[in-house]
Protein backbone atom coordinates (compact mmCIF):
# COMPACT_ATOMS: atom_id res chain seq x y z
CA UNK A 1 0.00 0.00 0.00
CA UNK A 2 0.90 3.57 -0.74
CA UNK A 3 0.50 6.57 1.43
CA UNK A 4 -0.19 9.75 -0.96
CA UNK A 5 -1.25 12.70 -0.27
CA UNK A 6 -3.52 15.26 -2.47
CA UNK A 7 -2.57 19.21 -1.86
CA UNK A 8 -4.62 21.83 -3.24
CA UNK A 9 -3.62 25.12 -2.86
CA UNK A 10 -4.60 28.49 -3.93
CA UNK A 11 -3.13 31.81 -4.73
CA UNK A 12 -5.71 34.11 -5.05
CA UNK A 13 -5.13 35.98 -1.92
CA UNK A 14 -1.52 36.34 -2.46
CA UNK A 15 0.26 39.54 -4.58
CA UNK A 16 1.70 38.88 -8.03
CA UNK A 17 5.25 38.82 -6.60
CA UNK A 18 4.25 36.33 -3.82
CA UNK A 19 2.14 34.04 -6.24
CA UNK A 20 5.12 34.35 -8.76
CA UNK A 21 7.98 33.08 -5.89
CA UNK A 22 5.44 30.35 -5.39
CA UNK A 23 5.41 29.09 -8.96
CA UNK A 24 9.06 29.15 -9.00
CA UNK A 25 9.89 27.47 -6.05
CA UNK A 26 7.43 24.62 -6.45
CA UNK A 27 7.97 24.35 -10.85
CA UNK A 28 11.15 25.93 -10.92
CA UNK A 29 12.15 28.27 -13.97
CA UNK A 30 14.80 29.55 -16.48
CA UNK A 31 16.87 32.19 -15.85
CA UNK A 32 18.70 34.25 -18.81
CA UNK A 33 21.65 36.21 -18.20
CA UNK A 34 23.91 38.04 -20.56
CA UNK A 35 21.37 39.44 -22.92
CA UNK A 36 19.82 35.76 -23.15
CA UNK A 37 23.17 33.88 -24.34
CA UNK A 38 23.55 32.01 -21.30
CA UNK A 39 20.87 29.92 -20.05
CA UNK A 40 20.36 28.42 -16.47
CA UNK A 41 17.45 25.60 -15.76
CA UNK A 42 16.80 26.34 -12.24
CA UNK A 43 14.93 23.48 -10.28
CA UNK A 44 11.93 23.43 -8.41
CA UNK A 45 11.02 21.40 -5.50
CA UNK A 46 8.81 19.39 -7.80
CA UNK A 47 11.63 18.34 -9.96
CA UNK A 48 12.72 16.38 -6.86
CA UNK A 49 10.33 14.66 -5.75
CA UNK A 50 7.64 12.10 -7.93
CA UNK A 51 4.30 13.84 -8.43
CA UNK A 52 0.90 13.92 -10.67
CA UNK A 53 -0.44 17.08 -11.09
CA UNK A 54 -4.04 16.90 -11.67
CA UNK A 55 -5.07 20.46 -12.13
CA UNK A 56 -3.25 24.23 -11.64
CA UNK A 57 -3.09 24.09 -7.94
CA UNK A 58 -3.55 20.34 -7.26
CA UNK A 59 -0.89 18.22 -7.06
CA UNK A 60 -0.47 14.21 -6.21
CA UNK A 61 2.75 13.49 -3.78
CA UNK A 62 3.98 10.54 -1.46
CA UNK A 63 3.02 11.65 2.11
CA UNK A 64 6.71 11.71 3.33
CA UNK A 65 7.24 14.58 0.81
CA UNK A 66 4.31 16.98 1.86
CA UNK A 67 5.85 19.04 4.23
CA UNK A 68 8.68 20.32 1.26
CA UNK A 69 5.35 21.92 -0.46
CA UNK A 70 3.44 23.00 2.31
CA UNK A 71 6.46 24.97 3.60
CA UNK A 72 6.59 26.85 0.81
CA UNK A 73 2.99 27.52 0.37
CA UNK A 74 2.69 28.54 4.24
CA UNK A 75 5.42 30.90 3.84
CA UNK A 76 3.79 32.85 1.35
CA UNK A 77 0.43 32.38 2.97
CA UNK A 78 -1.45 30.97 0.44
CA UNK A 79 -4.56 28.66 1.09
CA UNK A 80 -3.74 24.92 1.48
CA UNK A 81 -5.90 21.86 1.62
CA UNK A 82 -4.25 18.25 2.24
CA UNK A 83 -6.25 15.04 1.85
CA UNK A 84 -4.30 11.91 2.96
CA UNK A 85 -5.27 8.23 1.09
CA UNK A 86 -4.28 4.95 0.52
CA UNK A 87 -3.57 3.35 -2.88
CA UNK A 88 -3.02 -0.39 -3.58
CA UNK A 89 -1.16 0.22 -6.72
CA UNK A 90 1.67 1.56 -6.67
CA UNK A 91 1.28 5.28 -8.61
CA UNK A 92 4.46 7.19 -7.47
CA UNK A 93 7.57 5.62 -7.82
Amino acid sequence: MQELSIISYDLKKCSLTERTAVQRAINGYKDYSYNQKYTYIRKGIIDEIPNIYLNNGVIIIKSKDKSKITNVLKRYKAHIKVINLYSKKLILH
